[in-house]
């Protein structure tokens, strides 16, 4: 993905790049959060997270929101592992619904978020670069669900990892 961005920057397009290691999938956004609910978020993800078992993934296209006219947002697309990345998806997002936060009003898109666009220009220039880029990631497992903190900066979001779920293993029996 780092050097997907590192192409992507090379059409001086005014992207706000996301560093590498702040790249991640957001199952659910929460938004302002009081302390006292943290507990109760942290007990259904930790839940979540023993009923659900490792499944692969793979990332394989670019993208960008909305689909059509001005991009505000460019991403990198799930191949395999999208669907189950979405019933996940639903499953937190009911499970946060039943501790008062609002469910999502659109359809989950399994992405991880590679830039934000601050103006139009360049954009041309990063539409083509966008459309001769093809990649293929190497195979991974989604092994853990985190609740991260999400802190606005005028340089970006900082991220913080409050607490990491281990997902079951997935063992294949062989017969």
């Amino acid at each position: 993905m780092a050097r997907v961005i590192e192409q992507l920057r090379e059409s001086s397009a005014d992207v706000r790049w996301e560093a590498p290691e702040k790249l991640h999938i957001t199952l659910k956004f929460l938004g302002e959060t009081q302390e006292y609910r943290i507990p109760q978020v942290m007990a259904a993800l930790e839940e979540i997270g023993r009923q659900t078992t490792s499944f692969p993934l793979q990332y394989a296209s670019l993208g960008k929101f909305p689909p059509k006219g001005q991009p505000r947002v460019v991403w990198i697309g799930v191949s395999e592992g999208a669907e189950s990345l979405m019933a996940l998806a639903a499953i937190v997002d009911d499970s946060m619904s039943a501790l008062g936060f609002e469910r999502e009003g659109r359809a989950f898109h399994p992405h991880v978020t590679i830039g934000r666009v601050k103006s139009a220009r360049n954009m041309h220039d990063l539409l083509r670069r966008m459309e001769s880029i093809t990649f293929e990631s190497q195979p991974t497992h989604v092994t853990h669900i985190s609740l991260i903190r999400s802190d606005l900066k005028p340089s970006g979001s900082v991220y913080t990892t409050v607490k990491r779920f281990e997902v079951l293993p997935n063992v294949l029996r062989q017969s």
